[in-house]
């Protein structure tokens, strides 16, 4: 399997070598063969308008419909291939089925595919019905398996964190395991990493696994909450698909996870009052949750990732 893809043959490579440790990113190539010190991260772009929930407004109008999202010129993002795989969240099941991934392509001129549908678990339940991420991302009628793609994003889906599904979660496979053949797709961690592989395999790009917002849990007495899945359960998932992702990491590949549930400033980007508006509950936005939100969030991550300039 190849393990170093590339964005122009260079990203890729660059920002796997980097995350593993294996060299010091110092002076970094570029398409013109020239070198230079990597810039620093750009900011995060948030549009939250802290007036809109007394407006009278409703969060999913039409004014925060794709549609209405400015092309911005001259984007790192422009032209770039990015797939999208997940439930619910990834759908915009309370956002009229448009989530961050219709945003961000609409905002940058980037390309997007997304194979999405709610309800639906990392693990296999092996039934003839089965939607499972896996199953979809192996049959798939959304992805071309001939395409070129650049990123490939993936929801860590609240589905798989309910509690009559824990007992599937299943375990990190050791370093011997790479090949998509190796893992137990009943299980949810089996499912995590078959991803990895498949999409290695098959398109040879980045994987990033994304968390949803912050949520805790029903009578903690905190803000944001939810009851199940919990936000003890989720938070558990999302750092059981971290070790995952690390185990892939030092074996070479370029993986990642887009942590924006434990990330404090991202979540302390919005009052409470604006949440409660930008928000149907703990785990689905709204329109405008995604637009002004999620998805400068997303935009900065992956100009960051897939920008030779920041890598």
């Amino acid at each position: 399997m190849k393990k170093l893809s590339s964005l122009s043959g260079i990203v890729s490579v660059v920002t796997a070598f980097c995350i593993t440790g294996i060299c010091a990113c110092t002076d970094v190539p570029t398409p013109n063969g020239n070198t230079h010190d990597p810039l620093p991260p750009p900011e995060i772009e948030y549009t939250v308008d802290e007036t809109l929930p007394k407006s009278g407004k409703d969060a999913n109008a039409p004014e925060f419909y794709a549609r209405e999202v400015e092309k911005v010129d001259g984007s790192p993002l422009e032209g770039l291939t990015i797939y999208w795989l997940g439930s619910s969240v990834t759908y915009g099941a309370s956002s009229g089925g448009e989530s961050m991934a219709e945003f961000l392509a609409k905002k940058t001129g980037s390309n997007y595919k997304k194979d999405a549908v709610s309800g639906t678990t990392i693990f296999d339940d092996g039934s003839a019905k089965s939607e499972s991420y896996t199953r979809r991302l192996t049959n798939s009628v959304f992805f071309d398996k001939n395409a070129r793609v650049d990123a490939f994003i993936c929801q860590i889906s609240t589905n798989d964190a309910i509690s009559y599904r824990l007992k599937y979660r299943g375990v990190v496979t050791d370093e011997t395991c790479e090949s998509k053949e190796d893992f137990d797709l009943s299980t949810t961690l089996g499912g995590v990493e078959y991803i990895m592989a498949y999409v290695w395999e098959t398109w040879g790009c980045p994987v990033y696994f994304y968390s949803g917002s912050y949520f805790g849990d029903n009578g903690s007495g905190e803000n944001r909450t939810n009851g199940d899945p919990s936000g003890t359960n989720y938070a558990k998932l999302v750092e059981d698909v971290k070790v995952a992702v690390k185990k892939w990491q030092e074996l070479g590949y370029n993986v990642d996870v887009i942590d924006m549930f434990n990330d404090e400033d991202f979540n302390a980007q919005v009052s409470e009052e604006y949440y409660r508006w930008c928000v149907s509950d703990p785990i689905h936005p709204k329109r405008a949750g995604y637009l002004n939100w999620w998805m400068p969030y997303f935009e900065q991550y992956l100009t960051v990732k897939l920008d030779p300039r920041y890598s």
